[in-house]
């Protein structure tokens, strides 16, 4: 996003590998379906649905829809329908720096408060949270050191976290760490896609089928996926200790670090769920 209002381009840089989970997006969606379905009359409901879908349709850069209703102020069935499902999207069509834009302006209209979305980023294990300065929201980027002590998961840790030991294993020479930190990273990610609760605690080899009908990556590069999964179970100091020497060198580290950085870049940025 070259255009930002609520967030600065270096941040932007910063959460280039920020995953926000579908099940944390789909939660916020409920919680604001509540909220806007709080009302007497069915006309209300659909223009503050028309005005939440127009709102992220914008930050997205898709196309409005304007709602226009009939001689006697009502709409038509087919008005209601499309809105109750496209409702649906309005965060999980989002990549996470135009969900920040989108939730500072849910903020600013007092659709969310600034605590409850805070609380909600924690649960997540996301490494930013929201501010307010001066009447003005923006947000905070936590550094690696802020995640790493806060980031308790070992089975769905930060991918921005994972990607950061990847590069410290690769500046220390480590290449089965790099390998270890890239399957990790991959597993995490499909979890991600894939979203739901049964997955959570599986290897990434066993629901691996589910992720590539839920992915819209090329079969080559999900190929590559599961390969290199596959290979930091065999490989010295990957998986498990071994008294074995590391089989990676540093060239195929490198190829495998930049790739890793690429495919989640490359996933982040395709709409799976529309």
């Amino acid at each position: 996003m070259k255009f930002a209002k609520y967030i600065t381009q270096d941040q932007i840089k910063q959460l280039e590998y920020e995953f926000l989970s579908k099940d944390f997006l789909i939660y916020l969606t409920r919680i604001l379906l509540e909220w806007i379905e709080n009302v007497e009359y069915a006309e209300d409901i659909i223009a503050r649905k028309n005005r939440i879908i127009n709102l992220s349709s914008t930050i997205s850069g898709d196309l409005i829809y304007i709602l226009e209703s009939d001689d006697m102020g009502t709409y038509q069935q087919a008005e209601y329908d499309w809105h109750d499902s496209k409702f649906l999207l309005i965060f999980r069509r989002l990549n996470t720096i135009q969900f920040i834009e989108f939730a500072c302006e849910l903020l600013r209209a007092s659709y969310f408060t600034i605590d409850f979305l805070n609380e909600a980023l924690k649960s997540e294990g996301a490494s930013f949270r929201f501010v307010r300065e001066k009447g003005n929201y923006t947000i905070e980027v936590f550094n690696i050191e802020q995640i790493e002590e806060a980031d308790i998961s070992e089975e769905h840790p930060n991918i921005r976290l994972l990607i950061s030991r990847m590069e410290t294993s690769l500046e220390k020479e480590d290449y089965s760490g790099v390998l270890h930190s890239s399957a990790s990273v991959y597993e995490t990610m499909a979890k991600d896609v894939v979203g739901i609760p049964t997955v959570q605690d599986k290897t990434l080899k066993s629901f691996f089928e589910r992720y590539k009908l839920d992915s819209n990556l090329p079969s080559q590069i999900l190929d590559f996926i599961l390969e290199t999964y596959d290979k930091r179970n065999v490989t010295p100091l990957a998986g498990h200790g071994s008294l074995q020497e590391p089989t990676i060198s540093k060239d195929q580290a490198i190829v495998l670090a930049e790739m890793t950085k690429s495919i989640v870049r490359i996933e982040g940025k395709l709409k799976r769920d529309i």
